[in-house]
């Protein structure tokens, strides 16, 4: 076995060349135009460059006995890598320097590393950078040879490496900088003890306190693909290009060396090498959600690793649904220390192992520093102390809040040296302020500033200066009144406190493009000292005449004179700003003039609008007017403003009330309600009646709110213009029609009937227990018109047990879930909690005309025939027949396939049933609701056997390998039995699953994300029933066709779902419409996984409900169909980390079942529930 934490990278080369020569190692990217190629660099290249760099700096330097710093600055290509690597085995060491640098801070680093040697990149000119220090600091250069002449090397001879590990150990591997974020840059020698402890990580071991979680090593695999945005002077550079690569036996993908990493980069990318992990800059990942295609195109791949500083949570939330980000934290003294992989959800949060030495010391409520102690692991899995040998305990002024149920689970909050400490003594973190303000698209940067100050202020940078209109103004206003919701009350920024960078002085940056915070204060000290004297002097009150436009023309003049002398002399038609004025002196005027004209609406994007003495001093009149029109509408109809705005608000509630016509994507769900149980604990001593009184009270505010959740849905009058058959529409009451008492919701006391909560609770909530016709309070499959919802609180002793039905016609899964937050909320707000107002509702949440008018909108609208027949595997209804419906069939154009370069494959084939409501069995047989645990360390040890049989360069993501586990084993069960009851199944025979698939990340961004109407897409995989069944098939290779097939979902599939539903001559499901996991003989079946969905979201509050009034568990309701579905549910991550699998059988079947030695490894039987 490796001696993991003690190898030498240059070894760990020379032993692959010899051992596998013809490994690829690195692929460098070659584009242009429409050319995507990829130059291939094997171990034998690599190792031959190196050792011909080697033997260039031995006779360019001769040897010595000291190690020398090699200063260099290049392009993002191989030279890195080869005097990385060179340098080491020539005893130098490579100093990579950023080229963002001043030229001080990198004379600062060259001093420091005592560096009296520069590496200049081949037929390259100096940058001004380079200029400046060689002018300053005399130092020999050397003009490295170009990649084409080192890797030239077939005939060179190897340059020997052979010391220890022990050897070298407090040894450079190569040295890099600080940032300089406080101050000037410091170089930072890593060493390769330092080194060894990347290689380590694998090593830690389970125990206590690491809360079964993994080392964040784990989820790299050898064979894994990796592309890295980081540029190679910053530590993430090297670690991703250099170390990982070597380590872990990753092939690294470059970019072309002119071409800057960009989304269109990370597309081509994503489309032509297929990556495995994502290494990217913070800017980089916020970018991602802005471009759904690009973000698509990333769905196939492993993670994103994000690292070197805090990405927009919202915006990472939103990626993460798409793929996984996997969170780092480190130091460039240290590097990564003991970071565990946590729970995809809990994105956001790190969590460290024991052996990390990690303490969180709190410095003020609710926030904690952080502190590293050497201990007796120091040399495996501490490497600061390698870079710091003399110290014990170091204090990394990070600062952290933890998480308020998980153990060890803590969030970046800011650095305690970035903290605004205002006059007063108060504390402001300013990185959740700035994170989010800077998500608005037309800034670049934002620092909250005011240290020594009574208010603290904001500094934005916009991306284009010049661009200051009222319309954008008020946008990052409103960007800022959202940060400040959820911030404390003390930390909300103040109006009048917001000030603009100047466009001659951009913020100063680092490498991976975040703010260094002290150098941009000094750089806007005095700037800062101005705008607080502006604030100062806003009070200030002076004469203005405003009887007319000219004497406002000439007052303003005054005011504006006093700071701008030019203004007096200057021309109306003059811009102000070429005149002096800038940013800080616009809000002083605004403020006195304001002041003293008493013009409320007054802001500084009324002068930016209007940068003339003329057009300010024009609009100025038109607000003295409008103000003294309304003081005398006022006096003379005392309320008439108030009765306009009232109107306003009656109006808005009515059109929220408005008849909707479903659009083809909802049409396309059949007729039934989306069903889901929650078990929610009461608090002790507490009324069912009266926490069902106040759910009622919670559900009538959720429908005033959300005015859908109390209408009806029936089908459309035929008379309407373009009306189908089975085209539906919601219609839902006037207010004034709402009671106190809401019929949607039933009350039923089960106390003698089923046993206690605490029970239910020891029993894992099996439907053992609980039978769903007891709690469910209407058909699974109503006639219209019917409720779109209908629930049903079931209270037992200790506990509520809450029966929601939604129409799935309505509202798809995400949607539900949106109206129950909606409800939960509103309950807390019935019980005494403002907050808890519903604001982050779009009012767009139920406007199912929304996906037709953004297709439309952008480009995506096309005839049927120019869609690629494969599409209709995506939907459940049935592709015309050409003879029958005519042009809405295919034809030979669709089926030719020059007409689609890359077409899909054909819908996969089973034997179709078309009646809806789907017919009981017709032998009268009925499924058994069963459930099966794999617990969260079976679980572990599923996913580290599937990852260790696959191929190298694929990897699987947890949920890919829990599907494809469930649908083997669930289908091999009823195959089993089938077998033994004379059923024999041909080679053509297919098992088809069905994975309903939520396409708002492809569909557009102009979706917002609480829209409730059904976005969703059917992701259809086939096996053959003998191949999948068969012991020669392994779960891995049923998981990578699943994988294979999400693959084919894109941006224009999704689009072109929604043409083919559009262009249907009927919504009528009788004959059209067939799921293949309708009736009970098939070997087909359909999985609803919720694994990653997390209860805690859903709150109805604490008022009477215990945990917080989340539910402890949430299910769906199966057994609704256990005479006519094949329907398999992973229910969300147990608290625990385990899961739960849920599904009907027949009792032979689950004889199979408990009895399949390869399922029960893993999962373990819960409970078998009542038929």
């Amino acid at each position: 076995m490796p001696e993991y934490g003690r190898r030498l990278i240059p070894q760990i080369l020379d032993s692959i060349a010899a051992a596998n020569p013809h490994r690829v190692l690195y692929s460098v990217a070659a584009f242009s135009d429409d050319c995507y190629d990829f130059h291939h660099i094997t171990a034998k290249d690599l190792a031959q460059a190196v050792d011909k760099t080697a033997w260039w700096l031995r006779s360019s330097l001769g040897d010595a006995s000291n190690i020398r710093p090699l200063a260099y600055i290049g392009p993002h290509d191989l030279c890195h890598i080869l005097l990385t690597y060179a340098s080491v085995k020539a005893g130098c060491t490579a100093l990579f320097l950023s080229p963002k640098n001043a030229v001080e801070g990198a004379l600062a680093v060259l001093s420091a590393a005592d560096c009296h040697i520069w590496v200049q990149p081949s037929q390259q000119q100096p940058t001004s950078l380079i200029e400046q220090c060689l002018e300053k600091r005399p130092m020999r250069v050397l003009e490295m040879p170009t990649l084409a002449e080192l890797f030239d090397a077939e005939s060179t001879e190897p340059f020997p490496y052979e010391k220890s590990f022990q050897d070298v150990a407090r040894q450079p591997f190569c040295i890099l900088h600080t940032s300089g974020t406080t101050g000037v840059p410091k170089p930072v020698p890593w060493s390769h003890g330092l080194v060894g402890t990347m290689d380590a990580v694998r090593l830690l071991p389970p125990v206590e306190g690491d809360g079964g979680l993994q080392p964040w090593t784990s989820l790299w695999h050898e064979g894994d693909t990796l592309y890295s945005s980081f540029p190679m002077s910053h530590g993430a550079g090297i670690i991703m290009d250099i170390i990982m690569p070597s380590l872990y036996g990753l092939r690294c993908v470059l970019g072309p060396s002119d071409v800057l990493p960009s989304l269109n980069l990370v597309e081509k990318l994503a489309t032509h090498a297929r990556i495995d992990i994502w290494s990217m800059v913070p800017c980089l990942v916020d970018e991602l959600v802005d471009s759904p295609d690009t973000l698509a195109r990333l769905e196939p791949s492993k993670f994103i690793c994000a690292s070197g500083g805090p990405v927009s949570p919202d915006v990472a939330c939103k990626i993460n649904d798409v793929i996984r980000i996997l969170n780092l934290t480190g130091t460039t003294e240290g590097l990564f220390i003991g970071n565990l992989v946590v729970n995809r959800q809990d994105w956001q949060w790190f969590s460290f192992h024991p052996y990390s030495g990690f303490e969180f010391k709190e410095v003020e409520t609710g926030v904690f520093e952080h502190w590293v102690h050497r201990n007796e692991h120091w040399p495996f899995f501490q490497g600061i102390f390698h870079t710091f040998p003399d110290k014990q305990s170091i204090n990394l002024k990070d600062l952290y809040v933890k998480h308020p149920t998980k153990q060890n689970h803590w969030a970046f909050k800011g650095r305690s040296d970035d903290v605004v400490v205002l006059s007063n003594g108060y504390k402001i973190s300013p990185l959740q302020v700035e994170s989010y303000v800077s998500t608005h698209p037309a800034i670049n940067g934002a620092l909250v500033i005011g240290t020594g100050k009574r208010q603290a202020g904001l500094l934005i940078e916009l991306k284009e200066p010049t661009q200051r209109g009222i319309e954008l103004l008020d946008s990052i206003w409103n960007t800022i009144e959202k940060a400040n919701e959820i911030s404390a009350k003390q930390d909300r920024l103040l109006r009048n406190y917001i000030a603009f960078a100047e466009s001659s002085k951009p913020f100063v940056r680092t490498d991976k493009g975040t703010v260094k915070r002290h150098a941009t204060l000094l750089l806007y000290a005095d700037f800062i000292e101005r705008f607080y004297d502006s604030r100062d002097r806003a009070t200030e009150t002076m004469d203005m005449d405003t009887t007319s436009r000219e004497s406002i023309e000439n007052s303003v003049r005054q005011v504006l004179a006093r700071s701008v002398p030019a203004i007096l002399e200057a021309s109306v038609d003059t811009d102000l700003f070429s005149l002096g004025l800038d940013s800080l002196l616009v809000i002083e005027a605004v403020s006195i003039i304001k002041n003293c004209m008493g013009i409320d609406k007054l802001e500084p994007s009324h002068i930016y609008a209007n940068p003339t003495l003329a057009k300010f001093s024009r609009e100025l009149f038109q607000l003295v007017l409008a103000l003294k029109q309304s003081s005398d509408t006022n006096l003379l109809e005392p309320g008439t403003n108030q009765r306009e705005s009232h109107l306003k608000r009656l109006i808005d509630q009515q059109k929220a009330r408005w008849s909707q016509k479903l659009n083809p994507f909802d049409c396309a769900q059949p007729n039934q309600y989306a069903g889901l149980v929650m078990y929610l604990p009461l608090r002790e001593g507490t009324d069912p009646a009266q926490v069902f009184a106040w759910l009622q009270l919670g559900l009538q505010r959720a429908m005033n709110v959300f005015p859908a959740l109390g209408g009806q849905i029936m089908p459309a009058a035929a008379s309407e213009i373009g009306y189908k058959e089975g085209d539906l529409r919601v219609v839902i009451p006037p207010q004034a029609a709402t009671n106190d008492t809401v019929r949607q919701l039933k009350f039923k006391d089960l106390s003698r009937t089923l046993p206690p909560f605490s029970v239910l609770r020891s029993k894992s909530f099996s439907p053992s227990t609980v039978c769903e016709d007891m709690i469910q309070p209407c058909d699974t499959f109503p006639a219209y018109p019917t409720d779109i919802v209908a629930a049903q609180a079931n209270f037992v002793d200790g506990g509520c047990i809450l029966v929601t039905n939604i129409h799935h016609c309505c509202f798809d899964g995400c949607g539900v879930i949106v109206a129950l937050k909606v409800w939960a909320e509103s309950c807390r707000f019935i019980a005494g909690d403002p907050s808890a107002n519903c604001s982050w509702l779009d009012p767009e949440c139920f406007n199912h005309s929304l996906p037709g008018i953004v297709h439309e909108l952008e480009g995506n609208k096309k005839q049927v025939h120019e869609v690629d027949p494969g599409t209709w595997a995506f939907v459940g209804f049935l592709p015309p027949e050409p003879e029958v419906d005519g042009h809405l069939g295919a034809t030979p154009a669709q089926n030719d396939p020059s007409y689609h370069p890359n077409p899909l494959p054909s819908p996969p084939v089973w034997d179709k049933k078309t009646t809806w409501p789907p017919l009981p069995d017709p032998a009268g047989r009925a499924l058994t609701t069963t459930t099966f645990l794999i617990t969260s360390e079976k679980l572990r040890n599923l996913q580290q056997a599937i990852s260790a049989s696959l191929n190298k360069g694929i990897c699987l993501s947890l949920s890919d390998i829990v599907q494809a586990f469930f649908w083997r084993h669930a289908i091999r069960a009823r195959y089993r039995v089938a077998r033994i009851q004379g059923h024999t199944f041909t080679s053509e025979e297919q098992s088809v699953l069905e994975l309903p698939i939520n396409i708002r990340p492809y569909f557009s961004t102009l979706i917002p994300s609480t829209y409730t109407g059904n976005m969703l897409t059917l992701n259809r995989a086939a096996m053959a029933v003998e191949k999948l069944c068969s012991p020669e098939t392994s779960v891995a290779e049923v998981a990578c066709l699943l994988r294979e097939t999400a693959a084919r979902i894109t941006v224009q599939v999704v689009h072109d779902t929604f043409t083919l539903l559009e262009s249907l001559p009927s919504y009528d499901p009788q004959g059209r419409f067939s799921y293949a996991d309708m009736g009970l003989d098939g070997m087909h079946a359909m999985i609803s996984n919720m694994m990653l969905f997390q209860p805690r979201e859903i709150s109805f509050g604490d008022a009477f409900f215990a945990n917080g009034g989340s539910p402890e568990v949430l299910q769906p309701l199966i057994e609704r169909g256990k005479d006519c579905f094949r329907f398999l549910a992973i229910l969300p991550t147990r608290s625990d980390g385990g899961i739960e699998l849920m599904l009907g059988t027949l009792p032979e079947e689950l004889d199979m079942l408990v009895n399949d030695d390869e399922f029960t490894q893993y999962a373990t039987l819960l409970a078998a529930g009542q038929t």
